[in-house]
């Protein structure tokens, strides 16, 4: 039977402080090292049995994945061991500030579009670590996005929980024989088909980017085999119609993330990236002369030109049939939905800050005319806030494979 633990358990020379946070197969502790007194964050698996132990694999997979990447955007796991009982645990940096889950509920809206493009801006470029060294996080959501306070300025973006990440160069896959998993609200077409790839990591960038900018989901939560049909096939609204001040560069953006083919979207994080860079010029005026090629076509082909630079071939996924439906539920009541924000002027540049060489400029318009884990769990029941949903979420496939 497994040893409970609470504030003044050891685990190795650490000392519990304090319980931070529980999910379906962990729970999280604040602990300090009691010889040199570093504050840490102690994740504790708590099953046993047959998911005990692909929750264990998983949980040993976080942290090889998380130590492949190194990155400052990432979040670091400096320890890993067994209780006395057998349960694993992970030993990790302790985060100070909050997720943008928590800034969102604190915001009751929409957040600060500085604040918005430095949160893309800085998972875009973790995301890019952690692609390069050929892992898929697989989870991207609010929850697992932590902005870390910061002494002065913007806080530093991390990605957190790698529990259910992939990686590419692995062939083993540590989940139940009949399962994916995700959560629903952030999920691709063709991750939701079985088939997760570095671009549906995009693909939650976009839902995450939507659900900041607007203040609620690109689609409402709520029924789940409506969910599950919308991210598959229905195009997603244009941020614009929810929050005025979006520029018509920085939604074609967020829609160009959230295509339904994995070949429409950018190839990489980098490049998604430096078009965001360019997007954010556009908030502040400097935009592409009128009369050339549009603000997604000249980065269409830059994504073009990136990726035969990269050698990459992109292998479009064509079977987006869902692995799995819920069957219909009733949909809970609608409620009144919040008046849009007011607009909000673009920031000025701070003092002394650069601005990296942009990529999509009006003066190559004919160069480019000639070159033309909690994760084990069953689906959990409807939520109706907008931020319930905010679960992982496991799709069994059994349904589908019976018939």
């Amino acid at each position: 039977m497994s040893a409970a633990l609470k504030p003044g358990s050891m685990i190795g020379d650490h000392q519990l402080v304090k319980k931070l946070g529980e999910g379906a197969i962990g729970t999280v502790f604040e602990a300090v090292h009691g010889l040199i007194g570093k504050r840490v964050a102690i994740k504790v698996l708590k099953r046993s049995g047959e998911e005990g132990q692909v929750a264990a694999k998983r949980l040993l997979e976080e942290a090889r994945a998380v130590n492949a990447i190194q990155h400052r955007g990432i979040i670091d796991i400096f320890d890993a061991g067994l209780l006395t009982d057998g349960r694993p645990y992970l030993v990790m940096e302790l985060l100070v500030g909050r997720s943008v889950h928590d800034e969102l509920k604190r915001a009751k809206g929409g957040l600060p579009m500085r604040l918005v493009l430095h949160i893309l801006t800085g998972m875009l470029d973790a995301l890019a670590a952690a692609h390069r060294a050929g892992v898929i996080h697989r989870d991207l959501k609010a929850s697992n996005v932590f902005l870390v306070d910061q002494p002065a300025g913007l806080p530093l973006v991390k990605l957190v929980d790698f529990g259910v990440a992939r990686r590419q160069t692995r062939e083993e896959v540590l989940t139940m024989p009949s399962m994916t998993v995700g959560s629903l609200g952030f999920m691709a077409p063709e991750h939701l088909a079985g088939q997760p790839v570095v671009q549906s990591d995009l693909y939650s960038v976009g839902c995450l980017a939507w659900l900041m900018l607007a203040g609620r989901p690109v689609f409402p939560y709520g029924n789940q085999g409506v969910l599950v049909q919308q991210h598959l096939h229905e195009k997603a609204p244009p941020v614009r119609g929810a929050r005025k001040d979006v520029t018509a560069e920085l939604d074609a953006w967020v829609s160009w993330l959230l295509e339904k083919r994995v070949e429409e979207r950018p190839h990489s994080a980098e490049v998604a990236r430096d078009v965001l860079h360019e997007a954010e010029l556009a908030l502040e005026g400097l935009r592409t002369v009128p009369g050339g090629p549009s603000f997604i076509e000249l980065a269409k082909d830059y994504d073009r030109r990136a990726r035969a630079e990269s050698n990459q071939k992109l292998q479009p996924v064509t079977d987006l049939n869902p692995v799995f439906v819920p069957p219909p539920e009733p949909e809970p009541p609608k409620k009144a939905q919040r008046g849009t924000p007011a607009p909000r002027p673009a920031p000025p540049l701070e003092a002394g800050s650069q601005r990296t060489p942009r990529v999509l400029t009006a003066s190559r318009r004919t160069e480019l005319a000639e070159t033309g884990d909690d994760d084990t769990l069953r689906p959990p029941k409807p939520t109706k806030g907008p931020f319930d949903s905010d679960i992982s979420t496991v799709v069994d496939t059994r349904s589908r494979r019976g018939r």
